[in-house]
């Protein structure tokens, strides 16, 4: 008996060493056949790559099985995938997979497979953030016991399929797509479980089907960032309180905004910003939404009446957040009764007088007053620590600078950012500013400050990014940085009165992206071993610099270098131009303009440098400043030599401007390589020989000035040279041809002109020509006028503008993005990986 025991223990033992535990065999054939097809990054992967013969495929990372060893759920999340999942792959054949997670790689040349259909017991799929292009396949709406579908943040596109044959959805996640077409009224119709529908930031219109706001279990709808128009009709709602959030945002929905809104009872967020709403919105309409937190309505066609309205926390016990920007408001909401509002925005309105003392009793931690008629503070007041964003910028305040409490370290990190810009504060920058825990924006630019920089600002300020003190009357020298306890990005002194040299020791900020201390009275030689290499943004201009250029240092991402109107001297192939990256091309598909609106240079979201510059001959202030837009002005210089051939390297270059200075030689024939060159500036040099033919093949050349040169021969035709005047060659003896003499190159010589006792015709004026004209001109004058006078217009019109382009360059952005996500997740493994080593 004891020995059959035995036996049987043996038996157990050497069956636990040589059985694959609960892996079948054609689940692991399958899963290596899979591992074998796809192409993943072995120093990434955290699945794939473990994946072997020897162990039990159900214990593998990322693979789970059921109790019979069917692979039911193959987890591969951001595991260094690439390339592209073929029709026959595999992947299709495990029949049993309930669960497939594929976020977070890279198939960035590849549609979504149309075999999903086979998966007929999949309930979860998430393919988000992973570079798929092309259509939805209409093959996912055949997966019946499907429960969850993410695809957001990829690069699809085409309509949506419609889903109503899927009963047991709960979550679609389709966000961050490049989806067009308009939702029928079959799309999620039937949907009774699902409860999160986020269709934003796509490109859909038409107006929104009435039943997604009734759909029974509905409690999350994101719509925002589309191009939904018309006017919500108003519903019934009976029994209706699942809608917690609500996401209208970034469309064109006009009228009205529905009553109906406030009968979800429930409801958490409503989100309204950025429409064409209209009419009188009366806010005590919210009373009814006692569970409300976040109401957003800014930026719409309202006015809102905030009349009869009494915020408590009593009554709004959960309420945090109101915007009410652009409402034509013209006095401050009763918020008395609150004892926390965390963020208010009650920007761009007509608010004016005082900033009553009641606001700062408020426990609130980002307030935006700003582009209203604020004159000063109500005291007695106290600005509290606990206002982590202040923005007053563009109202009239002119009294003298605030007392912001000084904070101290708390337990999590929230930076501290003020703006101030654009009012009439007078005074000098408080030094106690400096004892701010976290502080990391202050914008002070144009107001009336005089004094000096406060030495602790730069000293002891160590997560401060943003100094922009820019048209004060500020005076003195620069202080000092410290080693290893300077985070600038931005630094921002230009027109003032500041002098002195440049301190070496803001090349301890490595950090620093934009420098610019234009408009000073700075001397001394080229501020070389001062220039952090992180630059991208080096103004100079105007101020008393002399020397020759000579550095040993390279800024690899430079993209802006103004050191125009200075009195520097030398030659230009003392610049170290093949190592300036930044302003060449990365491929052939690089976009010369990446206007993302996550991508302007600033800090985040909120703050976005601008920078003065003389674009075609006018000097023009770029309120953002695009990631890819290149600009050299070395004008009003006393630069002599030639202009260096390594000049047409920087492939990606936009705006060159070298006039007025000593240039010699001639117009060297690599300028034909900046094939994205928009502005050309040669003039008022004493350049010799022919333009070359090179230049004509600038198709983006749409300013050209080299006048006041000693250049000779005919002046090049075809493309772009044929919009050019004649003031673009003047004082150029040599030069010939169109436009200079009214006709084309032409080798033969003109007919004979008429003789002079020839009586001259008299021309006969074309009325209508006239007509039209003056009619362009009134109605061009007209809108100028309206613009002019009408600020909120006038602002609505400059946010159309940038809105237009952001959309039309949305997509570049996103594929950027994408890519750069994908690189830094390789940086960042690459280093954990050298760390453990």
């Amino acid at each position: 008996m004891a020995l059959s025991s035995l036996l049987r223990l043996l038996f157990v033992f050497f069956f636990i060493i040589f059985v694959d535990g609960q892996c079948l065999d054609d689940q692991k054939k399958l899963l290596l056949e899979l591992k074998s097809e796809l192409v993943f990054n072995s120093s990434i992967s955290k699945c794939l790559v473990k994946w072997n013969k020897t162990d039990d495929c159900c214990k593998w990372r990322g693979v789970g099985c059921d109790d019979s060893g069917h692979v039911i759920g193959l987890d591969l999340y951001d595991d260094g995938i690439s390339g592209r999942i073929g029709e026959s792959s595999s992947l299709f054949r495990f029949i049993y997979l309930s669960e497939l997670i594929l976020a977070s790689n890279a198939f960035t040349t590849s549609e979504i497979p149309n075999q999903f259909h086979r998966l007929t017991h999949l309930r979860r799929l998430d393919l988000s953030g992973s570079g798929f292009m092309g259509p939805i396949p209409s093959t996912l709406a055949s997966l019946t016991e499907l429960v969850e579908l993410k695809l957001s943040d990829n690069f699809l596109t085409g309509s949506i399929p419609t889903f109503h044959n899927c009963k047991k959805l709960e979550w679609i996640d389709l966000d961050r797509n490049n989806l067009i077409g308009s939702l029928s009224h079959l799309h999620f119709q039937g949907l009774t479980k699902l409860s999160d529908l986020n269709l934003g930031y796509n490109s859909l219109n038409g107006t929104i089907p009435r039943h997604l706001f009734t759909l029974p279990s509905i409690s999350y709808l994101f719509l925002s960032r589309n191009q939904f128009s018309g006017q919500i009709e108003e519903l019934p709602i009976e029994n209706q309180s699942s809608l917690l959030w609500l996401d209208l945002s970034g469309n064109r929905l006009g009228g009205p905004i529905p009553n109906f809104f406030f009968q979800f009872r429930n409801m958490l967020t409503l989100t309204l910003s950025y429409n064409l709403f209209n009419g009188t919105f009366k806010l005590n309409k919210i009373r009814s939404l006692t569970s409300l937190s976040e109401l957003t309505l800014s930026n719409n066609n309202l006015s809102v009446d905030t009349t009869n309205l009494s915020l408590s926390s009593r009554r709004y016990p959960y309420f945090y957040s109101l915007g009410l920007s652009s409402c034509n408001l013209y006095a401050f909401p009763n918020l008395r009764n609150v004892s926390f509002v965390t963020f208010l925005d009650l920007s761009n309105n007509y608010i004016g007088g005082d900033i009553p003392s009641w606001i700062w009793e408020i426990e609130i931690m980002s307030l935006n007053l700003s582009l209203n008629h604020l004159t000063d503070f109500e005291k007695p007041y106290r600005i509290p620590n606990t206002v982590k964003i202040l923005d007053l910028h563009s109202n009239m305040l002119s009294c003298e600078f605030p007392l912001l409490s000084q904070s101290y370290q708390s337990d999590f990190f929230s930076p501290s950012l003020y703006y101030f810009a654009d009012n009439s504060l007078t005074g000098v920058i408080p030094t106690s500013l400096c004892g701010i825990y976290q502080l990391a924006v202050l914008d002070l630019s144009f107001n009336n400050l005089n004094g000096s920089i406060p030495r602790c600002l730069l000293e002891d300020s160590p997560d401060l990014t943003v100094l922009n003190i820019r048209g004060n009357n500020i005076g003195g020298v620069i202080p000092g940085a410290k080693r290893g306890n300077c985070s600038l990005g931005t630094f921002d002194v230009s027109d003032n009165n500041l002098g002195g040299k440049i301190p070496k020791s803001l090349a301890y900020c490595n950090e620093l992206v934009v420098m610019n201390v234009a408009n000073n009275n700075f001397d001394g030689d080229f501020p070389c071993m001062a220039l952090p290499e992180s630059l991208k943004v080096l103004v100079l201009r105007s101020n008393r610099f002399h020397g020759d250029l000579t550095c040993h240092k390279s800024w690899p991402n430079l993209q802006i270098l103004d050191m125009s109107s200075n009195d520097f001297s030398g030659g230009l192939n003392l610049l170290n131009l093949s190592s300036w990256r930044g302003m060449i091309l990365e491929s052939p598909t690089h976009a010369r303009l990446n206007r993302s609106n996550s991508n302007f240079l600033g800090d985040g979201s909120y703050y976005h440098n601008e920078v003065t510059l003389t674009v075609k001959g006018v000097e023009v202030k770029l309120v953002k400043i695009w990631p890819d837009f290149t600009c050299i002005d070395l004008s009003s210089n006393r630069f002599r030599g030639e202009i260096p051939d390594a000049i047409g390297n920087l492939s990606s270059l936009y705006l060159l401007n070298l006039s007025h200075n000593s240039l010699t030689d001639a117009i060297p024939r690599s300028l034909g390589a900046l094939t994205e060159l928009g502005s050309l500036d040669l003039s008022s040099n004493k350049l010799t020989g022919r333009i070359p033919d090179e230049l004509t093949k600038l198709d983006f050349l749409s300013f050209l000035n080299v006048s006041y040169n000693h250049l000779t021969g005919l002046i090049p035709t075809g493309r772009q040279f044929q919009t050019f005047l004649a003031d673009s060659y003047e004082g150029n003896a040599g030069l010939s041809g169109f436009p200079l003499d009214g006709s084309f190159n032409n080798p033969h010589r003109p007919g004979p002109s008429p003789s002079e006792d020839s009586e001259p015709k008299d021309e006969e004026i074309e009325w209508g020509y006239v007509f039209a004209a003056f009619g362009y001109v009134v109605g061009f004058g007209s809108i100028a006028w309206t613009l002019l006078c009408c600020r909120s217009l006038r602002e609505r019109y400059f946010e159309k503008i940038e809105e237009v382009v952001d959309k039309i360059f949305y997509e570049r952005g996103r594929r950027r993005r994408h890519e750069r996500r994908v690189r830094r997740r390789e940086e960042r493994r690459n280093g954990l990986r050298r760390h453990h080593h």
